[in-house]
């Protein structure tokens, strides 16, 4: 079987068993009863669903800053660099990201991930890269690789600045599932900082991947 085709029936299947779920549900949990007029289901507001998501954000140790236009999260992304003291930063192929990146150039190494040697990517004190999706339960962050070439630059630097648009933060999951793109090969999960911790449950931030991720949220992207 080709990787495309089982990639295909592995995200079927998964889209599947979350509407059987559904389906099997108990007639309570879909429908009031029959005697009583149908109540409409609560369809959380925007701004709600970004209030959540930066609320986990925090609560996983995570950053973020909300941001309107390109400029200010220009400005953003230079005073997240400079007050972490960044030297050398290495961005995706994402348009967005590189458009900022070259605003933002004055004083720093500014690298791309093709023309990188594995131990040059080592040397980067920040990558930056957009996010797909976030999922407001739990303050994550979805990289899809069909997107950009992203994953080794959010697992591997210290620091990790990520792009996100407001609109697409999902409630749960579930729903960020049902967005995710065939094409995909692969799909990084990111909830805050790394975290790691030994037998004597000593926890250590940053021994895996970053030490610090930082999320632009952008109003109008």
């Amino acid at each position: 079987m080709r990787s495309g085709d089982a990639r295909r029936e592995i995200l079927h299947a998964i889209r599947g068993n979350l509407a059987q779920g559904l389906e099997s549900a108990p007639p309570d949990r879909l429908s009031a009863p029959a005697s009583s007029p149908p109540v409409p289901l609560s369809v959380p507001e925007r701004g709600d669903v970004v209030k959540h998501f930066t609320e986990q954000l925090t609560a996983v140790g995570a950053q973020w800053t909300v941001v309107r236009t390109e400029t200010e999260a220009a400005a953003a992304l230079a005073r997240i660099l400079t007050d972490a003291g960044a030297r050398r930063v290495v961005g995706s192929d994402a348009p967005l990201v590189q458009r900022l990146l070259q605003s933002v150039k004055n004083g720093l190494v500014i690298d791309r991930l093709e023309r990188l040697s594995r131990d040059a990517l080592f040397a980067c004190d920040a990558g930056v890269t957009t996010a797909q999706w976030g999922i407001a339960d739990t303050g994550t962050l979805v990289l899809e690789s069909a997107r950009e070439q992203s994953r080794l630059l959010s697992l591997v630097p210290p620091i990790h600045v990520a792009l996100l648009s407001t609109r697409c933060i999902c409630d749960s999951l579930r729903e960020a599932l049902g967005r995710v793109s065939v094409a995909s090969h692969a799909i990084t999960f990111i909830t805050g900082p790394s975290r790691t911790s030994d037998i004597e449950l000593t926890l250590v931030v940053g021994v895996h991947g970053p030490q610090t991720v930082h999320v632009l949220l952008m109003e109008e992207a």
